[in-house]
């Protein structure tokens, strides 16, 4: 029996050697792709057909984010890296792997939900980079760690560069474990024939505190130089996500006042604003090369001696605006949120801005009213004052037709809108009321987070205002372990705070957030909307826009209906640009 045995085992043996010659060792990491509006979460479960590739599609002058996740099959899998190729069309044009830029996707642990939409546990927001686009210094993100059936994503930025070509791309990411490359994931990237402009057509104004930032970043209040230095950081970072800042070093410029004569000191306030204003902050070379600050504040000191002094102040800052042209850029933020009893005060200050410059344009969020007509030139409704919201009692105390802001008479009179707490309940877990609204919130959708811009087109808005974006910053708050504020989670808080001891490297960054670049895509979305109706004619614009935003509180909130509509507008617009023959 024994010296059967012998001759069937060698059998066996070759046999296996044979078919091991041939067959892959099993892939130790569970992988898929998927599109920048899913938030993915520790523990959701492996999609049941899991996407292996990506489609891309892009005008030129755009970024276009995908998501690769990454989940040990067995084991903890410890090493895990990424590069990426070039991308490469058929008649050899190409865009440099420079161009992409990618990121570990944190999570944040969230004690409470926001709404009754939301919910508290692990959810990715932070975005630690392998090589940051501010300082170009590899950080510590990579290589990283996969889990065993623990989801780690990453995100992928691909900026289409001005200059590329328009067709067809090809290239791939390469994952790696300890060196060596495990699978290849192909991407597609369909660039148009139009480009976007550098410089948002929606124009904006985010609260930034420079302040708060340098206290985050180095413990305390340094020097002026460093203010300066974290300031300009932050300001690029929004710019470079088509967002326009106020507040920055909060350092209105010095001033004397000297037997009626008002004089300020612009060194120190051109130096940080100026090159925002003028284009110059993002050289070229970069992506949005050029891009301008589409909004400028009155940094107005705290008190004035006479109403006189306060006046001449201001007339002072139109005058050195329009000297610079800027002046187009420049308002005075005259009231927040003013109650009814506030309306005489806020009528005061107005009359005495309309007396420097007939040009100077206050700013008032409040929806509009005629008590206030004849001082406000930029009306700011909140999002839930554009529409009563059937089913339940008024939220806002006044609701005006949108035709009440299109009938004023004052010159340079223009609509904005801003979001709040009450997207999800203002210091509550919000209820059914504060469901479906745009909210800039951690456990709101990714179409919530990326539809606030959609609405501004479908409701004629100029403009859009946030509170701040680094709200979280406070001294006594680390952001990185608390960001609910007012409610929310991550409310007024779009950034994290990249200090080297956390992040590696040698310089501090601002860290963006998930949230951040999915605002980034809904500017995106809204110059689509902008070209289109230069092209073709703003109803073209209005039939995408209807399909993704049926009223401020109902709209799209399919992820893969929301990204067809945009790729149909998208390829709509790449045929009109193709008809027009222009250079956009």
């Amino acid at each position: 029996m024994r010296f059967r045995l012998v001759p069937i085992m060698i059998l066996i043996a070759v046999a296996v050697l044979v078919l091991g010659a041939s067959v892959e060792p099993p892939q130790p990491i569970a992988w898929w792709t998927t599109h920048p509006l899913a938030k993915v979460r520790p523990f959701d479960p492996v999609p049941n057909a899991p996407a292996k590739s990506v489609d891309l599609y892009a005008g030129r002058n755009e970024f276009e984010p995908f998501q690769i996740v990454l989940r040990g099959k067995s084991k903890d899998l410890s090493g895990v890296d990424i590069g990426f190729s070039d991308f490469h069309s058929a008649d050899g044009a190409e865009i440099s792997a420079n161009n992409v830029t990618v990121y570990l996707e944190e999570f944040v642990n969230l004690k409470r939900p926001s709404s009754i939409e939301g919910g508290d546990g692990l959810w990715p927001d932070p975005l630690i980079p392998r090589v940051d686009r501010y300082a170009n210094e590899a950080r510590n993100a990579f290589p990283f760690t996969v889990r065993r059936d623990r989801n780690q994503p990453l995100w992928v930025d691909v900026y289409v560069p001005a200059a590329a070509h328009p067709g067809q791309y090809t290239g791939s990411a390469l994952v790696s474990l300890g060196g060596r490359v495990q699978f290849s994931v192909p991407i597609k990237l369909t660039v148009w024939r139009f480009v976007l402009p550098s410089t948002s057509t929606l124009k904006s104004s985010f609260g930034l505190n420079g302040v708060n930032a340098l206290k985050q970043h180095r413990g305390r209040y340094t020097n002026d130089e460093d203010l300066h230095s974290i300031t300009g950081l932050y300001t690029k970072a929004a710019l470079l996500h088509r967002i326009s800042t106020n507040g920055g070093s909060m350092e209105p410029p010095r001033f004397s006042y000297n037997a009626g004569r008002m004089q300020l000191d612009w060194r120190e306030y051109d130096a940080e604003v100026g090159p925002f204003l003028d284009g110059a902050a993002i050289p070229k070379g970069e992506p949005l090369y050029g891009a301008r600050a589409t909004s400028a504040e009155i940094r107005t000191p705290s008190a004035f001696e006479t109403e006189e002094q306060e006046k001449l102040y201001w007339t002072e800052w139109t005058k050195h605006f329009q000297r610079n042209g800027w002046g187009d850029r420049l308002f005075l933020y005259l009231w927040d949120e003013p109650a009814s009893r506030d309306f005489p005060e806020v009528l005061k200050r107005g009359r005495m801005s309309a007396e420097v410059e007939p040009s100077l344009r206050s700013l008032v969020t409040v929806p509009f009213t005629q008590k206030l007509a004849g001082v406000v030139q930029i009306w700011v409704p909140l999002v839930n004052c554009l529409e009563l919201k059937p089913g339940f009692p008024d939220f806002c105390d006044a609701t005006p037709p949108l035709g009440s802001y299109a009938r004023q008479t004052q010159p340079h009179t223009s609509l904005w809108f801003y979001q709040s707490c009450a997207s999800h309940g203002c210091n509550i877990v919000g209820g059914q009321y504060f469901t479906g609204w745009p909210a800039y919130v951690i456990d709101a959708s990714g179409a919530a987070n990326r539809v606030m811009q959609w609405v501004a087109w479908k409701y004629r808005m100029e403009g859009e205002l946030y509170y701040s974006m680094n709200e979280a910053y406070r001294q006594d708050n680390d952001p990185w372990v608390n960001i609910r504020l007012f409610g929310g989670n991550g409310d007024g808080t779009l950034f994290y705070p990249g200090r080297p001891d956390r992040i590696g490297g040698r310089s501090d960054i601002p860290i963006e957030s998930i949230r951040l670049k999915l605002i980034r895509e809904g500017m995106e979305d809204y110059e689509y909307l902008a070209l289109l109706a230069k092209l073709d004619g703003r109803q073209s614009a209005d039939q995408y826009a209807g399909q993704i935003v049926k009223a401020p509180y109902l709209w799209e909130s399919r992820p893969e209906v929301f990204l067809k509509v945009r790729q149909n507008l998208g390829e709509s617009l790449d045929r009109a640009a193709a008809k027009s023959n222009e250079a956009l």
